[in-house]
């Protein structure tokens, strides 16, 4: 969804603990959503094997997909998506049409060729929840800075739920919130936390919003391997931050023939000044 590319998913695949590192086959690396109402959006890229060799921006770019075949199939029609350049995003491309926007309860097919690799994965957009009542905090430490909650209404038998958020005139797009994924069946009476997201959150960490801050946010509704996908990431995240505790664990996803993911999202959009 249009929110972070911030994640241009990286394979680091150690094979030995030994300095003779032996090299993986390269693999086609998906990032890829459809939403409803809006365009397929998708990066390609592939995997870099683990070496102690150096790698100079030379080396990355040629893992970098700018001429691959990549289509969407909704209702037996095949899509053919373009790279299209967007400075919106981390890599300033991505593969889209104006051809094909998502609908709720809509089944997608993604297909990708590039370099004699093949991979495809098929997402479906939910039915979206909505929010029934938002509220302003002080952050409970930083006096300028402040916390939006949000109470979720889930749509019937729809458990999992994510925040992509931006504050506009900081953000150029949304990205995936801090800590913004959940099952509603665990946090049912809860108001959650609508953090900001950012495209390098290893670097940056300050996820609160400011006073005069206009934030957009979407509520997206999601299966379950992007639940466990989006849960598996944070979790990551969270663990990188805790000095002398390496922590690290493959991201669960939907891609066959390939590494990555493919997400359908059922969204529903809201926007809160924040003000006295």
């Amino acid at each position: 969804m249009k929110r972070y590319a911030y994640t241009l998913i990286a394979l680091l695949a150690v094979i030995s603990c030994t300095p003779q590192l032996q090299e993986s086959p390269e693999m086609l690396v998906i990032e890829g959503w459809i939403e409803n109402g809006a365009a397929p959006v998708v990066f390609v890229t592939s995997s870099v094997s683990t070496s102690f060799d150096e790698k100079n921006m030379s080396d990355l770019l040629e893992h970098l997909a700018l001429t691959a075949q990549v289509t969407v199939t909704h209702n037996g029609k095949k899509y053919n998506l373009m790279p299209t350049i967007s400075m919106e995003y981390l890599l300033g491309y991505c593969y889209t049409t104006t051809q094909l926007k998502g609908e709720i309860g809509g089944t997608y097919h993604l297909d990708v060729s590039w370099r004699g690799m093949h991979a495809e994965a098929v997402t479906s957009i939910l039915p979206p929840g909505h929010i029934d009542s938002m509220r302003v905090e002080h952050h409970p430490t930083i006096d300028s800075l402040y916390l939006l909650k949000a109470h979720i209404v889930p749509a019937p038998d729809v458990r999992y739920y994510r925040f992509f958020s931006m504050a506009s005139g900081k953000d150029l797009t949304y990205t995936a919130s801090y800590v913004g994924t959940f099952d509603i069946e665990l946090n049912k009476d809860e108001m959650i936390a609508v953090n900001r997201g950012h495209n390098n959150p290893i670097i940056e960490n300050d996820y609160y919003y400011a006073m005069g801050d206009c934030v957009k946010f979407k509520l997206a509704s999601m299966e379950n391997d992007a639940y466990e996908f989006w849960s598996k990431y944070e979790e990551n995240l969270m663990f990188s931050h805790i000095a002398l505790i390496p922590y690290s664990n493959n991201l669960k996803a939907n891609i066959v023939g390939g590494l990555g993911y493919w997400f359908g999202y059922g969204v529903t959009k809201y926007e809160l000044k924040i003000e006295n």
